[in-house]
């Protein structure tokens, strides 16, 4: 109750208790639990970024995990290793686990683009720590020999700045149609200023396909009243990661 006699830390955190003031338990769990948050957010942002408003974000986070892409650390495997779950994914539930092959990473040209920073960033080092010993020594031209030429840094290339074809390129070519539209919410496409309701996500719950018949019930529009829980389900069309995809009613196009 009395805030001024209980100290409070930002630093990692917002509003977190000092560390003093709470067990190693408690406060393990509370720094355990901003880093996944922050992991998860950080994340969900490069997902958006690179797939807009259709991305599944399970497939995606399964897809990077460096368990799965066979990373540890600056080592790389090129197999799964640990607690990885693709071999069992594969047989158990086939359509996420081609969901998630879609969102695997070009992993060995992302080594490439690594080792390619990391060796630009070396030479621009080598670069500047070697201008200022020539200007602390102030030596002359003549007596350091030839002068380093200006252009010389953009003279000399890596030999892998070349990009590494993707092995998994025809897969994901094959696959993105039944990534981007297996599993979504049946919702047709969304005329301009409409909005969701029960007649146009949950109607066919008022009709059934049986003994060779569509049959359906004639249900009052006007007086007719969702549930809690369909209210729900309709409110949380909008909140999804692939929202514009499903309003864009990618769940009724073929293939879903």
């Amino acid at each position: 109750k009395n805030l001024k006699a209980r100290p409070l830390c930002v630093a990692g955190w917002r509003g977190r208790l000092a560390q003093a003031e709470m067990s190693s338990a408690e406060y393990k769990f509370f720094k355990d639990g901003a880093f996944h948050a922050t992991r998860i957010y950080d994340d969900s942002t490069e997902a958006k970024g690179k797939f807009r408003g259709n991305v599944n974000f399970s497939a995606f986070r399964q897809g990077n995990d460096p368990q799965y892409l066979g990373v540890n650390g600056k080592n790389y495997y090129a197999k799964p290793w640990g607690n990885d779950s693709s071999n069992v994914q594969a047989v158990l539930n086939g359509p996420a686990y081609w969901k998630r092959v879609y969102y695997r990473p070009n992993i060995a040209d992302d080594f490439r683009r690594r080792d390619l920073e990391a060796a630009r960033s070396a030479a621009a080092l080598e670069d500047t720590r070697a201008a200022n010993r020539d200007r602390d020594l102030g030596q002359a031209s003549a007596s350091r020999g030839m002068a380093r030429s200006a252009s010389e840094p953009t003279m000399q290339r890596p030999s892998n700045e070349e990009a590494i074809p993707d092995g998994y390129s025809h897969i994901k070519d094959t696959m993105k149609p039944f990534v981007e539209r297996q599993g979504k919410p049946k919702i047709r496409a969304m005329d301009v200023g409409e909005r969701l309701h029960f007649f146009n996500t949950l109607d066919r719950k008022y009709h059934v396909k049986a003994g060779g018949k569509n049959l359906s019930w004639g249900v009052d529009k006007l007086a007719h009243r969702s549930s809690k829980s369909e209210a729900r389900w309709i409110m949380s069309n909008y909140f999804r990661t692939d929202t514009q995809a499903v309003l864009a009613g990618y769940g009724t196009q073929p293939g879903s």
